[in-house]
């Protein structure tokens, strides 16, 4: 039961089927899917998606920028290349130091491949272009947690290298062509990279990830109830409510179901204490963001409004922008106490900015809590 996983085969072939040139039913700018934290994402891409990709006979490469926030993003991304390329390195150029290439560089970051005086760093169409010709296949690129790469210079320019690279590939006559899958925690923070013209991949779409919903509470129904009394047993009706109360995880609604099952009150009635357990943990996360929200002045709540009913297209300086803030606080706002109201919300870390002028709401569960409470 701890490694519990529930196959997404039809939704690992609906995106596999997606990364063509066609414009009608591909997605030639690549793919943009945004999905919470926690709610199965990665392990979806690396269970499911990567092995198919390879099954159809592409070679995948996977980065995720969250798995050393202290490193560059843009690093991380030239080394996921950089391995790459040594997984494709015959034995004999291993051996004879004699890879192509001795680094790989991005906006000032370089990632080396071996030690060696010469300097013939590689671009990232340089590097996927060969690996693509040692492979003899198409190649796949996925980039999850890809907000992160607005992090810093490097990472923003490595998601420009990125769209040179596909251009370069795709763009001439024969050869491996290549394919771009970016994941976001959530589409506003995934936004930062489409939605303005000075943005690598401006113009393209990002797609809401399909979120965990009936067919996972069937199959923990499905696993947990042979082994339960044949009084007390699962619903599958209470363990969605349960995930959808536990924001669609997978992870807190297993370990809920467990941890119910073995207390005493599950024993008096497992299903239903699912459930009220599910509604007691929202409820205790709302109230903290009840507690941060009260904690705001009059500015910062009005600021955090108007980004959360703005979403992606908030412009927090825009004559739109500060006349609804306006009209929300009751007198006029300038450019200057927005400002100094979202360096306030990003201290007290509601307010999520990777870069100049790009913003999003933190925590997509507070923007649920305000919704329902405070903007209904």
């Amino acid at each position: 039961m701890a490694d519990f996983y529930v196959q997404r085969g039809d939704l690992a072939t609906q995106i596999a089927e997606k990364l063509n040139p066609d414009p009608l039913f591909g997605e030639p700018s690549g793919l943009f899917l945004a999905a919470p934290r926690r709610t199965g994402k990665s392990t979806f891409l690396r269970r499911e998606l990567v092995p198919l990709l390879q099954s159809q006979g592409k070679f995948t490469i996977y980065c995720d920028l969250w798995s050393d926030r202290d490193a560059d993003p843009g690093a991380l991304i030239a080394k996921a290349l950089a391995d790459a390329l040594g997984e494709l390195a015959t034995t004999k150029e291993k051996f004879w130091d004699a890879i192509p290439f001795d680094s790989i560089g991005v906006g000032g970051v370089s990632v080396a491949l071996r030690d060696s005086d010469a300097k013939k760093s590689g671009t990232f169409s340089d590097v996927l272009i060969e690996i693509g010709k040692r492979a003899d296949k198409d190649v796949v690129l996925i980039i999850d947690e890809a907000q992160h790469a607005l992090r810093s210079a490097a990472g923003t320019d490595a998601m420009f290298a990125l769209k040179a690279a596909r251009d370069a590939m795709n763009q001439r006559d024969g050869g491996a062509r290549l394919s771009l899958i970016f994941t976001g925690s959530h589409r506003d923070k995934l936004s930062g990279l489409v939605i303005g013209h000075t943005q690598p991949f401006y113009g393209a779409t990002i797609t809401d990830f399909p979120k965990l919903g009936r067919p996972f509470a069937e199959a923990v129904v499905t696993a947990f109830n042979p082994r339960l009394a044949a009084d007390n047993q699962l619903s599958a009706d209470d363990v969605e409510t349960a995930l959808t109360l536990l924001g669609h995880q997978p992870e807190p609604l297993l370990r809920l179901v467990r941890e119910t099952a073995l207390s005493d009150e599950g024993s008096a009635g497992l299903s239903s204490a699912v459930r009220d357990r599910a509604v007691d943990m929202r409820a205790a996360r709302w109230a903290q963001h009840q507690s941060d929200y009260g904690a705001l002045t009059d500015v910062q709540r009005a600021v955090l409004r108007q980004l959360i009913e703005d979403g992606e297209k908030f412009a927090p300086f825009a004559e739109g922008t500060l006349a609804s803030i306006s009209k929300t606080l009751g007198r006029d706002t300038d450019t200057r106490e927005v400002q100094r109201a979202l360096d306030a919300l990003r201290e007290k870390s509601l307010v999520w900015r990777p870069s100049r002028g790009i913003y999003a709401l933190e925590d997509q569960d507070m923007r649920e809590w305000l919704l329902e409470t405070q903007l209904g």
